[in-house]
Order: structure tokens, then sequence, then C-alpha cells
């Protein structure tokens, strides 16, 4: 009796340990996520706890003008999800930024970040709606 008990217990700990690893691989990874359409950008930390840094590009409704980039760290949320509003150094052709509120919202689902990064209404940006795949650590293009 003793024996089919431990067997039960080894059995579902081996079970526990094949399943660890898969829902792991199902969150975000350590790395660069890009859309290189809209040239957005998202790195997350070496412990993947947080976006290190995001970027996307200013689309006027004459084209590209800018970008804005939120170099601090914004916190990932269990289910792979961030959020960030606050202000951002934001390029319009000038060498010294502007600074200025920005909003982003990004979901994580099949191994990309697909989401919407909202400007100030004076920029005259319309919002950026990225679908950033994976592209390892350190990208080569």
């Amino acid at each position: 009796m003793h024996r089919s008990i431990r067997f039960i217990i080894a059995a579902g700990l081996v079970s526990a340990c094949a399943v660890a690893p898969a829902l792991a691989a199902s969150g975000p990874k350590r790395g660069y996520y890009i859309d290189p359409k809209l040239q957005t950008y998202i790195i997350t930390t070496k412990d993947i706890s947080a976006i290190k840094s995001f970027q996307t590009a200013c689309i006027y409704a004459g084209g590209q003008s800018g970008s804005f980039i939120v170099s601090r760290k914004i916190k990932i949320k269990s289910n792979g999800s961030f959020s960030y509003s606050g202000n951002a150094k934001i390029y319009r052709g000038n060498p010294k930024p502007d600074i200025g509120p920005v909003k982003i919202t990004a979901t994580f689902s099949k191994g990309k970040y697909k989401g919407t990064a909202t400007f100030p209404d004076e920029s005259g940006c319309s919002p950026a709606k990225f679908s950033a795949k994976y592209y390892g650590v350190n990208p080569q293009g």
C-alpha cells in the first residue's frame, strides 16, 4: 500500500515538473519585442519582471515625424501585460526631446505584445496600435 502511494506522489511530481516549463514559456521572455512596421521596441529586464524601455513612432496624418521613449521600468503583471501613464521623452526633430504625458497599454498573448500608445493631444500624433513579436536578447538586423 505504501508503494502505491509513493508511486502516485512520484507521478504527480513528474507531471507537475512537465507542466511548469510550459507555463513559464507562455509568458514574456527576456529581450526585445519589435513591431518593425510601426518601429515599436519593447525591451524586458533580465529577470522579466519589468519593461526596461519602450519606444514607438509618432505618426502624423502626413507620415512619421518623431518618436517617444519611456526609459524607466514598467512593471509586468503576472499575466504578462503592462500599462504606463506618465511622462516620456518625445522627439519631434529637435536634438533635445520634449517631456510630455503618454499612455501605454499592452497585453501579452501568443508570444506577442499587442497594445496602444497614446500621445499628448497637442503633439498631433495618432495613437499607435502595435503588435510586437519576440526577436531575442540581441537581435541583429
